[in-house]
């Protein structure tokens, strides 16, 4: 674990717990300059069934590596030292993504158990050139972009491993480029102190599927034509909490640990999609206009459990529910940080969702949910381990499957 000493004062030393580290192992073993940031971030997802669904032995192994490289002057410099060239970067991203997809297919559920499952092979996740905001009131982006980080995710959701609650609310519409698809676009973003963040993007669809098969991958979706338009709100509603921005005190003592729970934040935004499928490829799910709305909001809360907790709560409808095969999604948790004094830095996790099905594109079909309940141990700034366990509730949403009890864990290398 590596401690950071801060000044706070004239006089008073207070060491930081966990503090976040500058450069990576890799970084400083390859002995980068400062306008270099390169990182290897390594994720595994094992996990089985151990009760219920349609194969309870089920079993997969699936896990990605993130290659991730940035050139910026910036970097490493105070921002109320930088210079307009210092709020640019340019980013480059490449992602490995190997294991059995199928387990949620072998166990019954519709959504799979696993946040990483994508199709195998090599994909690129990032070629962009952005412009940071520092202490300025815009920020930027243009490239090849996807949707997510930027829309509909909300950060407490990161901490969970099933799919319904790690990713972008769950919005499943064919050609949506969310990660790991990448296309052609631009984000900007105006920022105020009192009045939060709006942020605009447009996606260019042509190309999508193109980029993704470069480097060899079967994205398994047609080619498809069109754009996506984003707009989003974002606000912190306790701007004047600066303690839920600081170190936590551990006791009387002068040392503290990081905060790593989210700030708290309420989000509130829309998308509208226009896309058109191959024409020898009718009554494909996505083919046509698809707009919604959605919206977040995350909270402090005070328990005597734990050194700093969280309630978050996060839905999406569709517009167009004809168009839309899951038309509307809720979800919701806690995040509770420090559950054990000898361990200030693990999170324990509980998040529920639910996901409905479209009655017009899937007759028969209702909603299928999801209660999981994990507890992040961390290791190191290097490692992390995530034991899970998931109750997928009504899978596949037509009422004949038996509920799924599945358990496993998520190893992270940060290097």
């Amino acid at each position: 674990m590596r401690s950071a000493i801060r000044c706070i004062g004239a006089a008073t030393l207070s060491v930081v717990l966990g503090a976040p580290v500058e450069a990576g192992p890799f970084q400083t073993l390859l002995g980068l300059p400062d306008w270099v940031d390169f990182s290897i971030q390594f994720t595994s997802e094992p996990m089985g069934g151990i009760q219920g669904g349609l194969n309870p032995s089920a079993s997969s192994w699936f896990q990605n590596t993130v290659v991730g490289l940035s050139v910026g002057s910036g970097f490493h410099k105070p921002e109320t030292t930088w210079k307009e060239l210092d709020h640019w970067q340019v980013n480059l991203e490449l992602t490995n993504q190997a294991g059995n997809p199928n387990l949620n297919t072998e166990l019954g559920s519709e959504f799979t158990l696993q946040t990483l499952v994508n199709p195998v092979g090599t994909w690129i996740t990032a070629a962009s050139v952005e412009r940071n905001r520092g202490q300025s009131w815009w920020s930027a982006s243009a490239g090849l972009l996807s949707m997510d980080p930027d829309f509909l995710v909300t950060p407490a959701m990161n901490a969970y491993i099933n799919s319904t609650l790690n990713n972008t609310l769950n919005l499943l519409v064919v050609g949506l480029p969310i990660n790991p698809l990448v296309t052609p676009g631009v984000k900007v973003a105006a920022h105020s102190e009192s009045m939060g963040s709006l942020t605009y993007g447009y996606f260019y669809l042509d190309p999508e599927t193109s980029i993704a098969s470069s480097l060899g991958v079967n994205p398994e979706q047609p080619q498809v034509r069109g754009s996506v338009q984003a707009l989003q709100w974002s606000t912190n509603p306790l701007r004047s909490r600066q303690d839920l921005l600081e170190p936590i005190p551990l006791g009387n003592s002068r040392i503290t640990v990081e905060r790593t729970l989210p700030a708290p934040e309420a989000q509130l935004g829309g998308y509208i999609a226009s896309t058109q499928l191959p024409t020898n490829r009718t009554g494909d799910v996505g083919s046509g206009r698809n707009r919604g709305i959605y919206g977040s909001l995350t909270w402090p809360l005070q328990l005597p459990l734990g050194m700093d907790n969280r309630l978050w709560a996060a839905g999406r409808i569709s517009l167009d529910p004809g168009n839309n095969p899951f038309p509307s999604y809720l979800g919701g948790g806690w995040l509770s940080q420090g559950i054990l004094s000898n361990r200030p830095r693990d999170v324990l996790a509980l998040g529920v969702s639910r996901t409905s099905f479209s009655p017009n594109l899937s007759p028969g079909t209702t909603y299928e949910g999801v209660i999981e309940l994990n507890y992040s141990i961390y290791l190191s700034e290097t490692v992390q381990l995530q034991p899970v366990l998931q109750w997928v509730i009504n899978p596949g949403g037509e009422g004949k499957v038996q509920g799924i009890w599945a358990g496993g864990v998520q190893l992270n290398l940060n290097l």
